[in-house]
C-alpha cells in the first residue's frame, strides 16, 4: 500500500509530483508548434545506363516539401553521386539534372541544375551537390484556381557525357536516364485579407503566437495552483 507522506499539520505531502505540472503544461502546448512546419519529402533515386563498351551507375538524392502552394516557389534540393563507371568509362562530364512536376494531367513545371564550364570531371565516388532547383508556381502553370488543390509527381532525369578511354577515346552522349521521386499537393488556397491600413499584414498566421500566449498563462496558473497554502501559526 503506497502512503502519502504528512508533515507536521497533517496534510499530505503531494508538492513534489505536482511542482512538474508546469513543464508539462509548456511541453504539452509546444508540440502542436512542431506541425506548423510543412513535412518534407526526402529519397534517393537511382540511375543506371548498359553501354557497348561499359556500364555507369548513379544516384541522386532530393529533398523537397510535401506540400507547395501557388504563388510561391517550389524549392527542391537535389545531390549527384557517381556510383560505378566500369568498361572504357573513365569519366562523366557536361552533366545536368532536370526535374518535372506533373500536376494532374495536362500540366507540368519544370526546373532544372547543370554544370559549367568550371565544373570538374566526375569519376567514380564523386558528388555534384547540393543545389536548390527553384521552381515557380502560379495558376497559369498550375491549372489551379482559388481553393483548388492537385496531386502532383516529382520526377527527375539525368543528362550527361561520358568519356571512353583507351581504343577509342571519344565522347558520347549517354540515354537520358528518369526516375521518380515522390509526389506532393499543390493548392491554392484562399488567402484572407484586411481592410485595415494600418493593422497586421494580410494572410499572416497568428496560431504560433496565440499558443505560445496561452502557454504563458496557462504555467502563470498551475503555479499559483500548485502553491501550497500556508500552515497556520500557532499563537
Amino acid at each position: 500500500m503506497i502512503r502519502l507522506r504528512k508533515d507536521r499539520s497533517g496534510r499530505s505531502n503531494r508538492t513534489p509530483h505536482r511542482r512538474f505540472l508546469p513543464a508539462l503544461l509548456t511541453l504539452a502546448l509546444l508540440m502542436p508548434l512542431q506541425g506548423v512546419s510543412a513535412a518534407v519529402q526526402t529519397g534517393t533515386i537511382q540511375l543506371a545506363n548498359t553501354l557497348a563498351y561499359g556500364n555507369t551507375a548513379y544516384s541522386v538524392d532530393y529533398s523537397y516539401p510535401s506540400t507547395g502552394q501557388v504563388g510561391s516557389n517550389l524549392t527542391v534540393m537535389v545531390s549527384l553521386h557517381v556510383i560505378a563507371l566500369t568498361g572504357l568509362v573513365e569519366y562523366v562530364n557536361q552533366y545536368r539534372l532536370h526535374l518535372s512536376v506533373a500536376v494532374g494531367t495536362q500540366h507540368v513545371l519544370t526546373g532544372d541544375v547543370a554544370s559549367d564550364q568550371n565544373s570538374s570531371h566526375l569519376y567514380p565516388g564523386s558528388t555534384w551537390g547540393p543545389f536548390n532547383v527553384t521552381i515557380p508556381m502560379t495558376e497559369s502553370n498550375t491549372g489551379l484556381v482559388k481553393g483548388q488543390s492537385a496531386n502532383a509527381t516529382m520526377t527527375v532525369a539525368l543528362q550527361d557525357q561520358i568519356w571512353y578511354a583507351g581504343n577509342i577515346q571519344v565522347w558520347i552522349t549517354e540515354p537520358p536516364m528518369q526516375g521518380t521521386a515522390g509526389g506532393l499537393v499543390i493548392q491554392d488556397g484562399v488567402t484572407t485579407t484586411s481592410t485595415s491600413t494600418t493593422g497586421p499584414i494580410a494572410g499572416q498566421s497568428y496560431l504560433p503566437y496565440e499558443l505560445l500566449a496561452l502557454g504563458a498563462v496557462l504555467v502563470i496558473l498551475a503555479v499559483f495552483a500548485t502553491r501550497a497554502p500556508r500552515s497556520p501559526q500557532s499563537s
